[in-house]
């Protein structure tokens, strides 16, 4: 019994194993595919590829902020130099007035001149001497005049183009701005970058993780199964399988019968109510049994509890969906007795046992 106990809980074990496998591996499937984690990378390098546009055109326009301020604080600077030229210039100007009057003057200078004037005898010479005088400190005004203007000119040209090289600086002030816009794209475009990196990095290990607990699965399914042996039956057991076989489906082999009753019961050894409704030796759900049902001892009821009626039951049910019809369509019978890859494959296997024994 002991035997039995430990082969019903590597059976509840095994399907657990394969249930929560199933459900662990199912659940990251279900919220994200390759294939959907693929689109959102794309759709996140899509958006990267927007803002690098837009930082393109935030660089433009903080290289022309840029580039503003420079020229208006060279303007500054030539006006500047312009304005002190022409100051320079005037101011030789008048120096060199200032030298004509002064030389004017400490040779006698108008007051002499006008003196001479008083000392004339001759009536047109007196005239003649008057227009000479009056020439002469006109012509002195007249140059001071004309580089006071020039000076005047210059200062006023000089304060506008300051005053527009100012005013340029004020609204270049936006320097900022365009500098923050740029870092604040390079910012996001960074933490896009890492998304895309990150969530493509993450569905990559996803996958690696599935391969590998795949492989160790199927690894642990071929090493127990391997070492499973089969257990000796009762011959009333065995006549059954025999003879059930080749009752209800002739080309199927008795040894797939009694691998299942082997896996199910243990030969009528265990024939409790599974966790799933399952009953008797060959575990039928009583719906199934009812729908293939057979009566193997001809006693003129088909009970799900009774040897001979699972047993034939059993091989109506497996015939009916191919399993006398070659290897794969065997495979694809037993899977629909139990849904389970892993029982496919320790079933088969037990029937070779029994048909090497």
């Amino acid at each position: 019994m002991r035997t039995l106990a430990r082969l019903r809980r590597a059976r509840l074990a095994a399907a657990c194993v394969g249930g929560c496998v199933v459900l662990s591996l199912a659940a990251p499937a279900s919220a994200e595919t390759s294939g959907q984690a693929d689109q959102k990378v794309k759709q996140l390098l899509a958006r990267i590829q927007t803002i690098q546009r837009q930082v393109a055109a935030a660089e433009k326009a903080y290289d022309e902020a840029l580039a503003g301020v420079a020229d208006s604080v060279n303007t500054e600077i030539l006006d500047g130099q312009a304005r002190d030229q022409i100051a320079a210039t005037a101011a030789a100007q008048q120096a060199q007035v200032d030298g004509r009057v002064r030389a004017l003057y400490e040779s006698g200078g108008p007051v002499a001149l006008y003196a001479t004037l008083i000392d004339a005898e001759d009536p047109n010479a007196l005239a003649e001497q008057a227009v000479v005088v009056q020439h002469l400190v006109a012509a002195g005004q007249t140059v001071v005049s004309q580089v006071s203007r020039v000076s005047a000119q210059a200062d006023a040209a000089t304060a506008a183009a300051s005053r527009r090289a100012q005013a340029r600086i004020a609204t270049e002030r936006t320097v900022g701005a365009a500098a923050v816009r740029v870092l604040s794209l390079l910012a996001d475009e960074q933490r896009l970058l890492g998304q895309a990196r990150s969530h493509a990095a993450a569905v990559r290990a996803a996958e690696l993780a599935l391969q590998a607990q795949s492989s160790a699965f199927s690894v642990i399914t071929s090493d127990r199964i391997a070492s499973m042996r089969m257990m000796p039956a009762a011959p009333a057991y065995m006549a059954l399988y025999r003879k059930g076989a080749a009752a209800m489906c002739p080309g199927l082999s008795w040894t797939v019968l009694a691998a299942i009753g082997q896996v199910e019961s243990g030969h009528g050894r265990d024939t409790s109510t599974s966790y799933a409704g399952a009953m008797g030796p060959m575990q039928f759900l009583p719906a199934t049994f009812a729908a293939y049902a057979v009566d193997g001892d001809h006693d003129g009821v088909a009970s799900i509890m009774d040897p001979a009626d699972a047993i034939y039951t059993a091989a109506r049910y497996l015939c009916a969906n191919g399993a006398s019809t070659g290897p794969n369509a065997l495979a694809n019978a037993i899977f629909h007795y139990n849904h389970a890859d892993w029982y496919v494959q320790m079933v088969l296997a037990l029937a070779r046992q029994y048909a090497a024994a």
